[in-house]
Formats: structure tokens, C-alpha cells, sequence
């Protein structure tokens, strides 16, 4: 590829999909790798357009995945941005599908909602949060920092009511499924689901269509866990869960609300600072093992 200041010369691909195809190239003369989506040109300017607002409101800070460029090539469109580390789905499926701790998953869950928290001040909606779609940036050296890609679905927030279907079917939030009116919380309830996959490594509703979302009525999360302290964080893990997850997009926690819960501020957690597993946020812990019996057995997250 040969774009203005710029000779990109091809790596690897890396993904194909619907929406186009994704390679890292290698940027000339500094060597530094960057990704590069090629799709079709309409759809790649809206994505493009999107990034551009995204990049004049500083994503590193903010968790969002920062555009390089993008140019036109014949009959596709592409669109470079920042080389990322890997998605969280491949990441557990690496970690022997082990599902994560709710001390990994807190500095992720905090990440993705100083994410959202931007978005929203941005009158954006993502409308596509799934594991695939949050990577990890370098995980070898920055343990745990994550960031929001693929825009390719993104909304202006104003522009929702225009869409009968948005979202993932497992991730897609009541309001989308029975056309109700909806803003940036549909985003709040994907982000619930996701953080409940790392916890199981399940997809919370295991469904294949919208019949199957409104059959399943109820649902249960529950893992064993044997020490005091990590039963009070998986405690108000699940609270926090259960009000990222509230059936009505009215009373659904907000970003800035959900930043200022005990779980992501530690604060049940303070007066423990000392022991092995309150040293920090982003401290690991150990695992606990998951049994079968007992996933099932627990209290329901929504549909209250």
C-alpha cells in the first residue's frame, strides 16, 4: 500500500469476515506494525468518520481505538489504526477456557466503563459490544489494559430510534429486542453480558434468535469460591452486574455510576489492603475451580 507519507508493506492477515478483511502492515520508513481494515468504501467512511471524532477526544485515555489514517485503494477503503495484542475471547481460549477471576476482571470492567462514560459524552453509541470487540493492548508488558475497537456499527445516540436491530442476539439488550425506545444504556447492557462471559466463559444467554432471548426468563450465575474475601468481591460483582443488567433502560446503572460502585472502587476491600488479594486493583488472585452443580444453583442477574 503507498499513501501519501506512507508505504505500508504486508505482514500478516489476520481476520476476514462480513465486514471486510483485517492485515497488519508494516508502516515505511519507521517499521512501526500497524492494523489495516479493508471493507467497502460506504461502509468504511462511516467507521472512518466515527474513529476521526473518537481520535480528536484522546482514546488512550479513554480506552477507544485510535485511528492512524485512512485512504481509498481501488474499489475498498482502508482504515489503519494502532497494532492491538488480542481479543478477550481468544485470550481465555488460550488460558485453557479457564473463565476469569473477579480481580482480572475488574480493571477491564473499569477500562470498558471509562469507555462508555466517553462515548456517551460524545452522544455515540457502540451498539456491537461483544469478547471479540474488546482487546487487549499489549498484554505481555501492560497486563489487563484493554480497549474498544471495531466501530463499524456505531450510532450517533440521536440516530437510534431509526434501527429495529442492533447488537449481537446474546448481547442485545430488552428494549432492542421488543422495540422500545432506546439510547447509549443498550451499550451498558452488552458490557453486562460481556463481564459475565469472562466469568463464566458462557455467554449468559445461551440463545440463537430473539425467541429464544425471551423464553429464557430468568437466568443464574454462580461460582464456588471457598476464601471470605473473594466471596465479598464475587458479592458485589454480582450487584453490580444486576444493575448493568436491569430489564428496564430507565433504572440501568450509568457509566458514571457503575465507575463509582464498591466493586470497581475496592472500596469493600479497603481494610483488607494487607492481605494477598486486596493489595491492589489490578492484582491477580488465585482461581477458583468452577463445579457444575453449583453454576447452577445461584441467584438471578435480571429479569426481576
Amino acid at each position: 500500500l503507498d499513501q501519501n507519507q506512507h508505504i505500508y508493506r504486508k505482514v500478516r492477515c489476520v481476520g476476514q469476515g462480513t465486514f471486510g478483511t483485517v492485515v497488519i502492515y508494516r508502516q515505511c520508513p519507521t517499521s512501526n506494525q500497524v492494523a489495516v481494515k479493508l471493507s467497502r468504501e460506504r461502509l468504511a467512511l462511516h467507521e472512518a468518520n466515527i474513529l476521526e471524532k473518537i481520535k480528536d477526544a484522546d482514546p488512550d485515555k479513554n480506552n477507544l481505538l485510535k485511528l492512524v489514517e485512512h485512504f481509498s485503494l481501488q474499489y475498498e477503503h482502508c482504515i489503519v489504526t494502532e497494532k492491538l495484542d488480542q481479543d478477550i475471547l481468544h485470550y481465555m481460549c488460550q488460558q485453557s477456557r479457564r473463565p476469569m477471576t473477579v480481580s482480572e476482571i475488574r480493571p477491564i470492567a473499569q477500562q470498558l466503563l471509562v469507555a462508555l462514560k466517553a462515548l456517551k459524552s460524545m452522544g455515540l453509541v457502540h451498539a456491537d459490544i461483544k469478547p471479540n470487540n474488546v482487546m487487549f493492548v499489549d498484554h505481555a508488558n501492560y497486563p489487563f489494559k484493554v480497549k474498544l475497537i471495531d466501530f463499524g456499527l456505531a450510532r450517533n445516540t440521536y440516530k437510534l430510534c431509526k434501527l429495529s436491530e442492533i447488537q449481537n442476539v446474546g448481547y442485545r439488550a430488552p428494549e432492542v429486542v421488543f422495540g422500545l425506545p432506546k439510547n447509549e444504556s443498550v451499550d451498558m447492557w452488552s458490557l453486562g453480558c460481556n463481564l459475565a462471559f469472562m466469568y463464566l466463559f458462557r455467554d449468559l444467554f445461551m440463545v440463537t434468535s430473539e425467541y429464544d432471548y425471551i423464553a429464557n426468563d430468568r437466568l443464574n450465575i454462580d461460582r464456588w469460591s471457598c476464601d471470605s474475601l473473594e466471596l465479598q468481591d464475587e458479592k458485589e460483582f454480582k450487584s453490580l452486574l444486576k444493575q448493568m443488567l436491569c430489564v428496564n433502560s430507565r433504572k440501568r446503572i450509568t457509566p458514571e455510576e457503575a465507575l463509582r460502585h464498591d466493586f470497581i472502587t475496592m472500596k469493600h476491600l479497603s481494610k483488607c489492603r494487607f492481605h494477598p488479594y486486596g493489595i491492589g486493583p489490578w492484582s491477580g488472585c488465585r482461581h477458583t475451580r468452577l463445579d457444575a452443580k453449583i453454576l447452577r444453583s445461584f441467584t438471578a442477574v435480571a429479569w426481576l
